[in-house]
This record gives structure tokens, C-alpha cells and sequence, in this order.
């Protein structure tokens, strides 16, 4: 099989989070949506894997439109496929026919962070949509204070900018437990 419009390095890491989801649901279930493939990628560029992609807040939290392009680039190349029984609804991201003869190509650099992708998919796949979109902006509206500011940012701020971002959509308490547990696992700072 060729690839004619996918493979970069950026294609090969969506491929091998696709590959990792699709191991992930068959063992612990759940599946990897729109959402889901946006926030897993964003939370390996906070971890650090070097990528391209650059994330803004929008309704659903941190997204980048490129990585909803390269999805469309990958299945193309049949790399990946949306397997979903209501494709305009939610998706449903698989490995494709092509998945492998991508993860081949740059076999090297994606070893480098196996263990980052295994597990960031692992622990996030099995979270709700929505769940996800209120750790990943707690998440983003942190990180954009502490750019700002230059050092960490008091919790209130943090929990104010988060406000701006999603109005009334999360409940009070939900939001500082949530700060709360990305706090103590070591995540902010």
C-alpha cells in the first residue's frame, strides 16, 4: 500500500494513538473520538513529545483544526478509519489497512515515546467527553496563567480564566476538585 498524503512525523504519532486506543478499548473498553484523539494529543505535547501542532481553546477545550485535517489525510491513506455507526454524529477512530506501513516509517522517534503515548492514551480513553474537555481546559487556562504571569498562578485565577473559557458549563465544586487532583498528582508546577 502507498501513502500519498500522509507521512509526517505529526501522522505517524496520530496513527500510533490510534493504534494505542484501539488496545486500550479492546482491553478496558471506551473509544477514540474527536474529542478524545484532541485532548490525548494535547496532553502528549504537555508532556513534552515535540510536535507541530498548535491548540487554542474552542467549545470543547483545547483544539487544533490541523489535527481534524490530518485525521481526514489518514483516512484517505486508509492509515485510520472512522468505524462509528453515526459518523456525523461522533466518530470512532481504528487503525487502518495502512496504520502499520506509517508506524513503520518512523518506527524510531515514535519508540522514543512509547511509553508517554501508552500511557496518556491509557489513562485518558476511558474518560467522557465532557470529562476531558474540563481537565484539558483546567489544564490549558492553567498553563496560559503561569505564561503570563511567570510563575505559578494562585488557584482563583486559575479557576476565574477556566470561567471565561467555559461560562456556567461545569459546576463550582466539580472545577476545584478537579484543580484539586491535577494538583496532587503533580500535574501544575
Amino acid at each position: 500500500m502507498s501513502l500519498f498524503l500522509s507521512g509526517t512525523w505529526e501522522h505517524a504519532l496520530l496513527a500510533q494513538v490510534v493504534k494505542e486506543a484501539a488496545d486500550v478499548a479492546q482491553r478496558d473498553g471506551g473509544y477514540l473520538g474527536r474529542t478524545a484523539i484532541q485532548k490525548i494529543v494535547y496532553f502528549l505535547q504537555v508532556l513534552d513529545v515535540p510536535m507541530r501542532y498548535r491548540f487554542e481553546v474552542f467549545h470543547y477545550g483545547p483544539f487544533c483544526n490541523t489535527i481534524l485535517g490530518d485525521t481526514e489525510w489518514l483516512m484517505a491513506d486508509e492509515v485510520i478509519a472512522d468505524s462509528s455507526p453515526n459518523p456525523d454524529k461522533y466518530s470512532k477512530f481504528t487503525p487502518g489497512p495502512a496504520c502499520e506501513e506509517l508506524i513503520a516509517k518512523h518506527a524510531a522517534m515514535l519508540e522514543r515515546y512509547e511509553g508517554t503515548v501508552k500511557s496518556t492514551v491509557k489513562a485518558l480513553l476511558p474518560l467522557q467527553p465532557d470529562h476531558l474537555e474540563l481537565i484539558a481546559t483546567l489544564d490549558y487556562a492553567f498553563r496560559e496563567m503561569k505564561a503570563t504571569l511567570g510563575k505559578e498562578p494562585p488557584k482563583q485565577k486559575v479557576l476565574a480564566r477556566f470561567r471565561e473559557f467555559k461560562g456556567a458549563k461545569f459546576n463550582d465544586k466539580e472545577i476545584a476538585d478537579t484543580y484539586d487532583r491535577l494538583k496532587a498528582a503533580g500535574l501544575f508546577g
